[in-house]
């Protein structure tokens, strides 16, 4: 009855296709999904009638070949609807049609891009109105003080896309205290230092174009001499004119740069952490563009800056020679690029350092944990081939008995996840998870993982979503923790947490009576309830799972038998909900052999719906694979593609490429399935190899073109 059914649908669909009629859709879009994805895609894509009848013979002919409808199974079968189909030979596409149907596509997909860039840019400057609209009501209402409106329209009219003079023109004309540019960046209000800055940057490239830098730079330099009576207010100003000093002086002549050089290394001995790394990273930014002009020479300043600096990190006798050698090692590493790292040998100096307990050098351990973080701020990703696998030893660093070592360590971790690139996020979640299992230590590394974790979460929430099944259970022995400290810090963290879920009934419906469930184990039962009561609309994932799953487990371990039979109707209902087997496959060791041993419960509705539960479990979770599998293999066919075009790329740098390469090709084409995709596929991860082989090997477009292109067929044959 279901051939002869599936027979009845194909020849409607095919007498559609003759008469120059549309196939009914959804039967025609299931046919070609099933026949052939790149149709699939153009129907989706295009939705137009044309496409259906041209699609529907070869969706007729996939369906002969999925249910065994050709001539030897028709043999086999005997029936009636296996031989017609057998015999049915379906016309397929010229390649004129097939290059006609994508060139539609292609337009379609260009029109949609543009409508996006347009709507992103609409919703962009609505957002800047209403920021704008905020801070004209506030300083109307005297909530900021020292800026009027008419300095507020300057700073807009500079920061837009066709700047106005006038910012720059009072720059020049006001002293450093009393003009535009030093009211705008003294203030706390985000959006009006954000203007400040963007109106600053549009400033220095017009100086640039009209021979007014040297004025503006030494307008800065007032700025910067400037110390206001708030330490907070004189922090601000610095970083931000540093910022700003930095995009100017490397085009100037050498003495300005080498003032600017002066200025900065004093900086960086200083006791914000902060100050020093902006001068760091505006003295870098500075050296490169000289470097670039040919006003320094890379042997020169910067190679002399490293080297003294490393000197200094082994030697390091104090906290202020601490933090002036590691900002004076990110500075001069951000000057001459990655490659620096491995001609200089910076990272095997460190990680020695990091290990000597010399007594003549009491702070050098101090000094190489900062100057680890000060390498994350200046190159950012370029360093993660090195910093990921050191991770473990600042984790471990944490609980150091020297207190100055394990604040190093606590600024050097969070530094290096603030800078992290989203595609790293599961490379470096595993530290954490170990770090929050640590014993002792007054529960500083559990509170400091746990904090990290949510900067993770905060940071790239939709990277972070699928790590959680493992972290909830751990962020819950917290909870359980007798510090109350730890306690508290575990209870900030699960909000932040829950914000990577995607699912709106666990996310927004639901989310107090989890968070409620997830601390206080009485209230389990009522959290059962008001789950069962919930109507879901949207499918589970395995973030969500991670969230639901601990109530449950709880629940069904319980010896109350009413909150036994809750907690198993429940699970068995989520798992109908899932999305990918692979979101309940973390679960199934632990709620099979829950499962298994209530199928003998004494109490019949308990094992009735234990056997149901089990029924959809099985069911949700399919056939046991490795998750990971895909991912993988995709890091090593992009790790292998790498040794073999360029041998002489560290092994770090390859196996990070390879790790994160395959994220990226998960990211992008793990969902949906369009042609678009894996055209845009193949680019992406080129300029993303190429981008971070920069300055370690010279490897041309074509041979990391190919090592994409590989890594995108492996990702199809997964």
């Amino acid at each position: 009855e279901k051939k002869a059914k599936k027979l009845a649908q194909a020849q409607a669909a095919l007498a559609a296709a003759e008469a120059g009629l549309p196939p009914p859709k959804k039967e025609a879009k299931k046919k070609v999904g099933k026949a052939d994805k790149d149709a699939d895609d153009e129907a989706d894509a295009m939705d137009v009638d044309e496409e259906d009848k041209a699609a529907a013979p070869e969706a007729l002919e996939a369906e002969g070949e999925v249910n065994g409808c050709h001539a030897e199974d028709a043999e086999a079968d005997g029936g009636a609807a296996d031989v017609a189909m057998a015999e049915f030979q379906a016309p397929k596409l010229s390649e004129e049609e097939l290059a006609a149907l994508h060139a539609k596509m292609a337009a379609r997909e260009a029109m949609l891009a543009e409508k996006f860039a347009q709507e992103q840019a609409e919703r962009k400057q609505a957002e800047a109105e209403a920021n704008a609209a905020t801070v004209i009501t506030a300083i109307k209402a005297k909530k900021i003080v020292g800026l009027s409106l008419d300095e507020f329209e300057m700073l807009r009219a500079a920061a837009s896309s066709t700047p106005s003079d006038a910012l720059l023109t009072n720059l020049l004309s006001a002293d450093a205290a009393g003009c535009v540019l030093y009211k705008a960046i003294s203030q706390t209000n985000v959006c009006v230092a954000d203007l400040a800055m963007t109106a600053a940057s549009a400033a220095v490239a017009a100086s640039l174009t009209s021979d007014k830098a040297e004025p503006v730079f030494s307008k800065l330099e007032a700025i910067l001499d400037i110390v206001p009576a708030k330490a907070d207010v004189a922090e601000r100003v610095c970083i931000r004119v540093l910022q700003a000093a930095g995009e100017l002086v490397g085009h100037l002549g050498k003495g300005a740069i080498d003032r600017f050089l002066e200025r900065t290394q004093t900086l960086f001995a200083g006791e914000s952490s902060a100050v020093g790394a902006a001068a760091a990273l505006a003295a870098a930014a500075a050296l490169r563009v000289a470097i670039s002009k040919g006003s320094v020479a890379a042997d020169a300043e910067p190679k002399e800056l490293l080297s003294k600096s490393l000197d200094g990190v082994v030697s390091a006798n104090a906290p202020a020679e601490s933090r002036a050698a590691a900002c004076g090692v990110g500075c001069a590493v951000g000057a001459l690029g990655v490659g620096a790292l491995l001609t200089e040998g910076v990272v095997g100096k460190l990680e020695e350092a990091m290990a000597s307990k010399s007594k003549s050098a009491a702070h050098a351990r101090e000094a190489a944990t900062l100057a680890v973080g000060a390498l994350c701020i200046s190159l950012r990703e370029k360093f993660e081939a090195f910093s990921i696998p050191m991770l473990p030893k600042l984790v471990k660093l944490l609980a150091d008995k020297d207190r100055k070592v394990a604040d190093a360590a606590t600024l050097s971790a969070r530094a290096m996840l603030e800078n992290l690139n989203t595609l790293s996020v599961k490379s470096v979640v595993g530290a954490l998870y170990e770090g929050m299992q640590v014993v002792g230590g007054g529960g500083r590394v559990k509170i400091e993982c746990l904090q990290l974790a949510s900067l993770l979460a905060s940071r790239a929430p939709h990277t972070m979503g699928p790590c959680l099944p493992e972290c909830i259970p751990l962020v819950i022995e917290c909870l359980n923790e007798s510090n109350g400290k730890v306690q508290a810090s575990a209870e900030e963290v699960l909000p932040v947490l829950c914000s990577c879920v995607e699912n709106a009934e666990v996310a927004k419906t639901l989310k107090e009576v989890i968070m409620l469930a997830l601390r206080k184990p009485d209230t389990t039962l009522a959290c059962i309830d008001e789950v069962l009561m919930t109507t879901f609309c949207n499918p589970m994932d395995g973030t969500s799972l991670a969230f639901m799953m601990p109530i449950l487990l709880r629940g069904i371990k319980d010896a109350n038998y009413e909150l036994v039979k809750k907690a198993t109707v429940c699970t068995g209902n989520l798992c109908a909900l899932i999305k990918e087997s692979s979101d309940v496959a973390p679960f199934v060791p632990l709620l099979l052999p829950l499962l298994d041993k209530n199928l003998e419960h004494s109490s019949p509705d308990v094992r009735n719906a234990t056997a149901v539960s089990k029924t959809k479990l099985l069911e949700g979770a399919g056939d046991e694979v490795d998750p990971l599998k895909r991912a993988k293999a995709l890091a090593q066919a992009v790790r292998e593609g790498i040794n073999a075009a360029a041998p002489s790329v560290p092994a770090e740098i390859a196996t990070y490429l390879g790790e994160t390469t395959s994220a990226l090709l998960e990211s992008k084409l793990g969902g949906v399935v369009r042609v678009k995709y894996f055209e845009e596929a193949v680019p992406q991860a080129t300029e993303w190899i190429s981008s971070n082989l920069a300055g370690v090997v010279d490897l041309g477009e074509g041979a990391v073109a190919g090592v994409a292109r590989e890594a995108v067929e492996r990702f199809k044959e997964e």
